[in-house]
């Protein structure tokens, strides 16, 4: 297995969270916790992880405008890592996008470098795209508290 990275704990607490009926806070505490995380890798993989929750609606309207096709779950996670450390968290890009197709399986790496240097290359467009969507896309607002 890989060493641990600050993307290899957020993305492994993401998978957590969605299978688990668990809070996000005691994941990421328990994931952070197991590993040997320097602090400033262990603050990057907090913000990932929560930034990927905080706007999962924007970032799986990214994913469904850059991939017609469906996306598996895990597939899912790590492209929103990847679009949340572009768009979002304005890391560099050539770093995001070579750590982020690294958390992919041999087989889907592929896939994950030709969508987020489609991401890239359609930054201007996708944030367009973003601008003429209701709040619970644009701000990843939920549903509920948006109608009420």
């Amino acid at each position: 297995m890989a060493a641990p990275s600050a993307r290899r704990v957020a993305l492994a607490a993401l998978k957590t969270w969605r299978k688990k009926n668990e809070f996000a806070d005691a994941i990421i505490a328990r994931s952070v916790a197991e590993t040997a995380l320097a602090s400033v890798d262990r603050a990057f993989a907090l913000e990932l992880f929560y930034g990927v929750l905080r706007n999962r609606s924007l970032l799986d309207f990214w994913i469904s405008e850059l991939r017609r096709a469906q996306v598996d779950t895990d597939l899912r996670d790590i492209l929103r890592l990847g679009l949340y450390q572009v768009f979002i968290a304005r890391t560099q890009e050539h770093a995001a996008v070579y750590e982020t197709v690294a958390l992919g399986p041999k087989t889907q790496r592929a896939v994950v470098n030709g969508i987020l240097r489609s991401a890239i290359r359609r930054r201007e467009e996708l944030e367009q795209l973003v601008r003429g969507q209701s709040l619970d896309v644009r701000f990843s607002h939920p549903n509920v508290l948006r109608e009420r």
